[in-house]
């Protein structure tokens, strides 16, 4: 045992998660005080504390968990499902990860998204026309899911009457990422992960025989000019973009407007000034924001508050606990679009090399789904709240009931 592991205390162990459903923040709250890390599991880690949190993420004394220890660490059975994750950009360092990262980096930048608004405001613009009128309805379901899908859809040049078919499997896809991996839905896991292998493929080739003015030629074009990657890579690399700028957005977007109407003054205010809308987004991803936990790899021993995490750990990085500290933010378990002070970047978003890649086109999704949806139905109510569920990973939002006349 070395001075460091001598010097530090244990982690307790969590051995009910399931625990922190009823009431995450509560018992992250309460957690947070005593201590910096708690231990998930046999070699798995939580870090608590926003000062730590915001640290480690660009910490060189960790990295992304690799794919292949990933794979073998959860006990991902043999199949499509393990052959995604062992590739996927996020569990990626060093070259490789810079490799798949730069076939997308301009298409995904500032300029490039912002270019795209235009044509993220029209799909907006229809999906709000749609919406139920004189009824009540599952405003998660036929808004906020259609939101990202068709976004994504009418960018990447996917037609838009399959987006429904994509984000279901999509949905299915993202459960492969939780804090455990949930084996009882393995088989439901490894279809989604099979037939959206099967579709970006199809795409792709669709594209090499004939390039298209979309994301995909783009992106196809760039890959063929500098081959770094294999082209089956290739595909599961687009495949971790669909599902990145999926299921989070519908999950950030549906609590964005549950908040809002949960706080009649605010969404008054936004309606009155649509240049609060930026500051809603940020405050209601901060607020509950949809990815719950970001993993890292310690790649040495790393005293944490007088915790040690072994190297070899996988340790997670809590954005649930940490968007609720005090010591980053003031009163946190309010929900005010007009709070002062807030970091420029996002910790949502992780920071450093692996910054969220589609961090714009989430923002300027949620930006114009709001926008839409106040031009369109301003005088719509709540009638239940969605939850966000789980405490770590990509969060799901449960359904929530609306109406308007």
């Amino acid at each position: 045992m070395n001075q460091l592991t001598q010097a530090a205390t244990a982690a307790p162990y969590l051995f009910d998660p399931a625990s922190f459903e009823p009431d995450p923040h509560a018992a992250f709250a309460a957690l947070r005080d005593e201590y910096p890390v708690i231990q998930t599991g046999p070699g798995q880690y939580l870090a608590l504390r926003a000062s730590d949190v915001v640290a480690l993420l660009t910490d060189p004394r960790t990295i992304n968990p690799e794919g292949e220890a990933y794979v073998a660490h959860q006990g991902v059975p043999e199949g499509s499902a393990a052959r995604l994750l062992r590739d996927i950009l996020l569990f990626d360092n060093g070259p490789s990860h810079r490799a798949k990262r730069a076939l997308f980096a301009k298409a995904f930048s500032h300029g490039a998204m912002h270019g795209a608004r235009s044509r993220i405001r029209t799909v907006a613009a229809r999906i709000m026309a749609d919406m139920p009128r004189g009824e009540s309805f599952d405003f998660t379901a036929a808004v906020a899911a259609r939101v990202p899908s068709e976004m994504i859809a009418s960018i990447f040049g996917l037609p838009r009457g399959e987006a429904a078919w994509f984000s279901a499997r999509v949905y299915s896809l993202v459960r492969s990422v939780a804090p455990v991996y949930p084996m009882d839905v393995h088989d439901e896991i490894e279809t989604a992960a099979a037939e959206l292998t099967d579709y970006v493929e199809r795409h792709l080739r669709e594209r090499r025989a004939a390039p298209r003015d979309d994301l995909l030629s783009t992106v196809l074009a760039r890959w063929t000019e500098r081959p770094e990657i294999s082209f089956d890579s290739l595909v599961i690399q687009v495949i971790t973009l669909v599902v990145a700028g999926t299921d989070t957005t519908r999950a950030g977007f549906a609590m964005l407007v549950a908040l809002l109407l949960r706080h009649p003054e605010q969404w008054d205010a936004v309606k009155r000034d649509a240049g609060l809308i930026p500051a809603a987004v940020y405050e209601a991803l901060r607020y509950e924001p949809p990815v719950g936990s970001i993993p890292r790899l310690a790649v040495e021993d790393i005293d944490i508050g007088g915790t040690v995490v072994p190297a070899g750990s996988v340790l997670r990085l809590s954005t649930l606990s940490a968007m609720r500290d005090p010591g980053l933010f003031d009163d946190p378990d309010r929900f005010d679009i007009a709070r002062a002070g807030v970091p420029r970047l996002h910790a949502v978003f992780g920071l450093g090399p692996h910054r969220c890649l589609g961090e714009m086109l989430a923002r300027i999704e949620m930006e114009e789904g709001l926008a839409a949806l106040i031009r369109t139905a301003p005088g719509i109510a709540l009638e239940s709240a969605p939850r966000l569920e789980g405490y770590g990973g990509i969060r799901q939002a449960s359904p929530m009931t609306v109406r308007f006349d």
